[in-house]
């Protein structure tokens, strides 16, 4: 799953990265969404079961629909548990993809554009055809607020993507920005129901929201306020599914692990010095999503900016490994960073100044100069952000 593992582990501490760089890429490979779902999903008879929760298949048609990074695999795994059972199904993602019965349609990531409007509208004539004695899955996982959306009358999808663009710029936190999508949309918020209505609605989500899980894609399936309509709601993972993954694999190599209590949010130079003073011996773990309030300047990624934050304070022999389980951070193609005891140094050697390049949010190009990124390319999973220490 991490492709340059044998470059990592050329510079720096080999002992320390062997250790975070095997429990990352163990991990990646645990909580890809095609396994989740074979874990979580199953049919028996003419029985759907979902995480134990039996539905009787005795609906005339059953229509599968989806958006997010993690829509595709979701759903090609849905086509080998419900096979010829699926009518007709559409999925929208940020990577192209082909299935057996379902379309895949390429629609904008992290910000919606006009394709997403068309494949949208798409998902959303394919629900109509729903009737009483059908069934709607929809599949949902984080990304799905850029991937799905029409917005309310009288906006423009630039005029929303503009209000969205400097939101994400300014620092907001996921919820607070979902709140905002929500507000500005047709299909967020539960709206979706109301085209799905009068079929029955199964909503299977896989979430990277640290939070009331509603706000996962920004809520198509949730019913806000009176008068929604109504869907079975089965969040099958989220980043705590991966945080207790990532202990089990470090437990399983015989290190001691714990889990933090403290969740990874609000900048990364501020959080870095409580994830210092909560270092523990053997592996230390942290989930959540850092913001970044970028004002100027560089290229990087929230967890690529924390790696080198906690470069800063390591006083001692220990490592951090700092990703996007989902293999994208920021608007790079890298999912995060490593770093040691000797990243500062190194950095001194080849002249960058960390202290200025961190001020104009240019993580990456330090990152890679120093030959530290952590490239996966896609993962086909996404549950927010996870935070390796190892202290031997």
């Amino acid at each position: 799953m991490i492709r340059n593992i044998e470059p990592l582990l050329s510079q720096g501490d080999r002992e320390i990265r062997e250790i975070l760089l095997h429990i990352s890429d163990s991990l990646l490979r645990e909580i890809r969404a095609d396994r989740i779902m074979e874990k979580e999903v199953k049919v028996e008879g003419n029985s759907l079961i979902i995480m134990g929760n039996k539905i009787a298949l005795d609906f005339r048609k059953i229509f599968l629909v989806g958006f997010g990074k993690a829509s595709v695999p979701m759903a090609r795994e849905m086509e080998r548990i419900l096979g010829d059972r699926i009518e007709e199904g559409i999925v929208n993602s940020p990577f192209p993809a082909k299935l057996e019965r379902i379309k895949v349609n390429v629609a904008s990531h992290p910000l919606p554009d006009e394709k997403t409007v068309k494949a949208s509208q798409d998902i959303v004539e394919l629900v109509k055809k729903a009737g009483k004695r059908d069934l709607v899955i929809v599949l949902v996982s984080g990304g799905a607020s850029s991937l799905f959306e029409l917005p309310v009358e009288g906006m423009s999808i630039e005029e929303e993507r503009e209000i969205v663009k400097n939101a994400i710029l300014g620092g907001m936190d996921i919820i607070q920005l979902n709140k905002l999508r929500i507000s500005l949309s047709k299909v967020k918020g539960g709206k979706f129901l109301n085209y799905i209505h009068p079929a029955k609605c199964i909503s299977l989500i896989i979430s990277d929201v640290i939070g009331p899980p509603e706000y996962v894609g920004s809520g198509p399936t949730y019913p806000f306020g009176k008068g929604s309509k109504g869907c079975e709601n089965f969040v099958l993972a989220d980043n705590r599914y991966a945080l207790e993954k990532a202990r089990e694999i470090a437990e399983g190599m015989g290190i001691y692990a714990h889990i933090s209590p403290t969740i990874l949010q609000g900048e990364p130079r501020i959080i870095s010095k409580n994830i210092i003073q909560e270092l523990q011996e053997g592996i230390t773990i942290w989930g959540g999503e850092t913001t970044v309030k970028v004002n100027n300047g560089g290229k990087g990624g929230r967890n690529q900016e924390l790696a080198l934050y906690l470069a800063k304070e390591i006083k001692k022999k220990m490592g951090f490994i700092c990703l996007g389980t989902d293999g994208i951070d920021g608007p790079t193609d890298a999912a995060g960073g490593v770093v040691d005891e000797t990243t500062v140094e190194r950095a001194k050697k080849l002249n960058i100044d960390l202290d200025y390049e961190l001020s104009i949010h240019n993580s990456y190009w330090i990152l890679k100069k120093l030959g530290d990124l952590i490239i996966t390319g896609y993962t086909g999973t996404n549950l927010a952000d996870i935070c390796i220490a190892y202290v031997p």
